[in-house]
């Protein structure tokens, strides 16, 4: 069956990574240099540890604006305000090389995630975005 193809097949191996010890501009620089929607945050061991989303990077500028004492919209000023901890989403859920894309699939019905993280014991070997979904399928379907 089709949709028990394992994740592995499809999925983005070695993906772009950030850790908690960049700054918001290098973070920042990654989205803007790599073809990049979601940015697996690990640490030293390659653990992940959390997760930040294009979706998320406007949302910083807006609370930044928004205080009673706005900050200059600097990178610099930016870089002291944010950090990477706080701007992630902790715990991602995450999926396994060896589940299915129906596995998958279920996962993305469910969720409002674009992407998933894809870890194998503990360590950060890929990720999946819905779009590798749906390109599978499409090809599988022609």
């Amino acid at each position: 069956m089709k949709n028990a193809t394992h994740i592995a097949t499809i999925m983005t191996a070695c993906p772009v990574v950030g850790n908690t010890s960049n700054k918001f501009s290098q973070v920042l620089r990654l989205f803007t240099e790599f073809p990049v929607h979601h940015l697996p945050i690990v640490d030293d061991n390659e653990k992940l540890i959390g997760i930040i989303s294009s979706n998320d990077l406007p949302k910083v500028f807006l609370s930044l604006f928004n205080r009673e004492v706005p900050i200059p919209m600097t990178l610099q000023a930016v870089d002291k305000e944010v950090q990477v901890a706080d701007l992630m989403t902790p715990h991602p859920v995450t999926i396994s090389s060896t589940d299915t894309i129906t596995l998958a699939m279920e996962i993305f019905a469910g969720k409002k995630f674009m992407a998933l993280p894809v870890v194998d014991n503990g360590i950060l070997v890929g990720i999946l975005s819905l779009k590798d979904v749906i390109s599978y399928l499409e090809y599988v379907e022609a």
